[in-house]
């Protein structure tokens, strides 16, 4: 399993287009650590950056160290202290939200700069000319460079709360990853409709109330949009739960059930309702009304 997280980060690295496989190492070692045990994944996990450290350099090492193999350690972990995969999240989130943040305090400006450089060279006139030349109409590419140059100006001021967003994301594929497997191989290990379940406290309600204020004070402009952009990102996550708990309750194959839940994330609005539907789930509680009255099962 070492091996196996090893190349998945490792063929990242040496193909560009195979970037994304990254995203998946730490679930190896997740399920090394379920089904072997402690000090096997933490075998696991020493080997697979020994192998990253070897073939590229010490900073790739300790980038998968701390990125990938120990929020990959600690869903594994809690999963198997029954504790349940909802709670390996937060726990490998939130030690992602602290690496990012000392990454932010001492080199915010550096990661920004990492951030935006592809954008410019997509807003570059030599790569609008190469479009040209390909035969995209001059009104398309002139509409593809401005919507570069607004991505820009927007993640150069919510450049920290994008980068927490993608470490969200990838503990969200990697728990996803894991509860598909154990749904077919080992059901036992999951607690039923956890993350259908997921509803977040008034405190994120009033947190979105105060990120609006603070947006309305130019002092505060910047951290307020931030925090915008993280509740609203959490509201989606609470909306996204909704939807798939309404999903699971559907008289018909789980098939199906996915392919609706397909159809509401391909919506160019999804990100927009669904945070909305997670806000005004705060206090409407849309999930009670599917439940079965109380005597009856579900």
């Amino acid at each position: 399993m070492g091996v196996a997280s090893a190349l998945a980060f490792g063929g990242a690295l040496g193909l560009p287009a195979l970037a994304p496989l990254s995203v998946v190492a730490p679930f190896p070692l997740i399920l090394q650590r379920l089904h072997r045990g402690a000090a096997s994944a933490g075998g696991a996990a020493l080997l697979a950056t020994l192998l990253v450290g070897s073939v590229f350099s010490a900073a790739a090492a300790i980038a998968f160290a701390l990125m990938l193999a120990v929020p990959g350690l600690l869903i594994g972990d809690t999963l198997a202290r029954g504790r349940g995969l909802l709670k390996g999240c937060q726990r490998a989130f939130g030690w992602l939200a602290l690496q990012i943040g000392m990454a932010l305090l001492f080199a915010g400006p550096q990661m920004a700069q990492q951030l935006l450089a592809p954008l410019d060279q997509y807003r570059s006139a030599a790569f609008l000319d190469r479009l040209r030349a390909s035969g995209l109409e001059a009104e398309q590419v002139e509409a593809l460079g401005d919507q570069f140059t607004a991505l820009k100006a927007v993640l150069e001021v919510v450049y920290p709360a994008a980068f927490l967003i993608v470490a969200a994301l990838l503990v969200l594929v990697n728990a996803a990853l894991v509860r598909a497997y154990l749904l077919r191989r080992d059901p036992a290990w999951l607690e039923g409709g956890e993350f259908e379940g997921l509803r977040w406290g008034l405190g994120m309600a009033a947190g979105f109330v105060a990120s609006g204020l603070l947006v309305a004070l130019p002092p505060t402009r910047a951290f307020g949009y931030n925090s915008l952009l993280l509740v609203a990102f959490f509201f989606t996550l609470q909306g996204l739960a909704v939807v798939s708990f309404y999903a699971r309750r559907l008289a018909g194959p789980p098939l199906l059930r996915a392919a609706l839940v397909v159809l509401v994330l391909v919506n160019p609005w999804a990100a927009q309702l669904l945070a909305l539907v997670g806000l005004f789930d705060t206090w409407l509680d849309f999930r009670k009304w599917a439940q079965p009255p109380a005597g009856e099962p579900e």
